[in-house]
């Protein structure tokens, strides 16, 4: 430990506050964290995808394997920037302190998490641009992509370790209390459907933006129609266990890190994770709404259908609902105003979450199901023609992948915001960084011992 100390360098202020270096990272991670959605979500869909067309000869599937190990390849490269350079330029240089501690902590996550990284390197490319050669052994082509998804999963599972100890932290050097912390699991499951949700919702937002302003010649246009169709399966379908897995890892959250649950349901957060709840119901009530419009410009009726898309509408209307008129619990009691709002007060009580958003949960997961299959047998049975979708289908598949792309962002925002103002909840703050003169005396950071380097060190008692 003191060779540690001895090597660390003196902390150095830097020209930029903490507010615009944290919006810095904020902007930069935000943008990664889609990337790195679409990559992870994306290769299961490419190894599927390319299964399905060399088992059953369609031309679509085998088009739509070759134009998304592309973009895939071209994404890679954009995201894999975006991360290196945070590392390299904003948390090493304006986090320093942060980032060196983090990794003395989770060393090993990081070091695994960086071959992941390698091992998809090498899965990928030979895939980018080798894909026709590779063809001619299908079997090997489609296991490379299985791997190259395992590596992905690897990577992203890693990454959730770094975030959910960031959450809630157990004893600093225990690994296995650190790779098993209460937020860990959740927080991988959450994050592992919803990946895969979000790169079938930006499959749709394509194909419905070259269908609403691309698309003249018919076979390009049924392609692109059963392209938008194909995406949208993906992400509503991934979207139906986000409710489930959501509520586990709030609870989880509520148990092991309260203050961050209070500040996401009652405190300032609220505001946002009330419009990542309105995202939610849209994804669903114009994803259902696609699927009826989708069989009606097909020349076939579906009441089932109908029944579905007003149900989720009716739910979407009642998830929506603020819990109050004021921007927080705490606004309501400062106003003294902690009754109902036929009552004089600010309170509206259908919009608390249980059992009113539960409900509308329940609802979106009973109707979305019941939608799917009921557009599965239209399908089955034929009653599609690709080509047929029209502005309205265009629109419905641009905005599920609006508002899934706005969802994982706010979803970043809200989990990160809430553990102010600790970089580390209960251990490190926020200001204890370069451009803030270290005290004297030890600081509330990882329970260790101040140096004279201004460095807080970890200790083996943990909190």
């Amino acid at each position: 430990m003191h060779l540690i100390l001895a090597s660390t360098p003196q902390l150095t202020p830097v020209p930029i506050s903490t507010g615009v270096a944290t919006a810095l990272v904020a902007l930069l991670m935000l943008g990664h964290i889609q990337f790195a959605a679409f990559q992870q979500g994306g290769y299961i869909i490419l190894a599927v995808t390319d299964f399905m067309g060399w088992k059953r000869r369609n031309p679509h599937y085998d088009r739509f394997s070759k134009g998304l190990v592309t973009v895939l390849g071209a994404t890679f490269a954009v995201g894999g920037s975006l991360a290196i350079f945070a590392v390299m330029i904003l948390f090493l240089g304006l986090w320093s302190h942060f980032f060196v501690t983090l990794e003395r902590i989770l060393f090993w996550p990081f070091v695994a998490e960086a071959a992941a990284f390698v091992g998809e390197i090498i899965c990928l490319y030979p895939l980018y641009a080798r894909w026709d050669r590779l063809g001619r052994v299908r079997g090997l082509r489609v296991g490379l992509e299985i791997l190259l998804f395992i590596n992905a999963s690897i990577q992203m599972l890693m990454i959730n370790v770094v975030a959910s100890y960031m959450l809630t932290p157990r004893p600093a050097f225990n690994l296995p209390l650190i790779l098993m912390n209460p937020t860990e699991i959740p927080l991988e499951m959450h994050r592992f459907v919803g990946n895969i949700a979000f790169a079938g919702a930006m499959v749709a937002l394509v194909a419905g933006i070259r269908l609403l302003w691309r698309s003249r010649q018919q076979l390009h246009r049924a392609y692109l129609d059963w392209m938008g169709h194909y995406g949208l399966m993906w992400a509503v379908g991934f979207t139906i266990a986000q409710p489930l897995v959501g509520w586990e890892y709030a609870k989880e959250i509520q148990l092991h890190a309260y203050a961050s649950w209070y500040e996401m349901m009652l405190g300032g957060l609220s505001v946002a994770f009330l419009f990542q709840v309105f995202l939610l119901g849209a994804i669903f009530t114009v994803g259902i709404f696609y699927l009826w419009r989708r069989v009606r410009v097909s020349g076939f009726r579906s009441p089932a259908l109908a029944v579905c898309t007003a149900l989720s509408f009716a739910a979407w209307l009642l998830i929506s609902t603020p819990s109050s008129l004021a921007w927080s619990y705490e606004s309501v009691f400062a106003a003294n105003a902690n009754v109902p709002i036929w009552q004089g007060g600010l309170l509206i009580p259908w919009g608390q979450m249980i059992p009113w958003k539960l409900t509308a949960l329940i609802v979106f997961t009973g109707v979305t199901i019941t939608a799917i299959t009921v557009y599965a047998v239209h399908l089955s049975r034929g009653r599609l023609h690709w080509g047929d979708a029209g502005r309205g289908q265009a629109i419905s598949l641009i905005t599920v992948g609006v508002a899934i792309s706005l969802i994982m962002a706010l979803m970043g925002y809200i989990r990160e915001d809430s553990r102010g103002p600790f970089l580390i909840t209960n251990h490190m703050l926020i200001n204890q960084q370069q451009n803030y003169t270290p005290p004297s005396t030890s600081g509330p950071a990882l329970n260790g011992p101040a140096s004279n380097l201004g460095v807080m060190v970890p200790t083996r008692t943990g909190p």
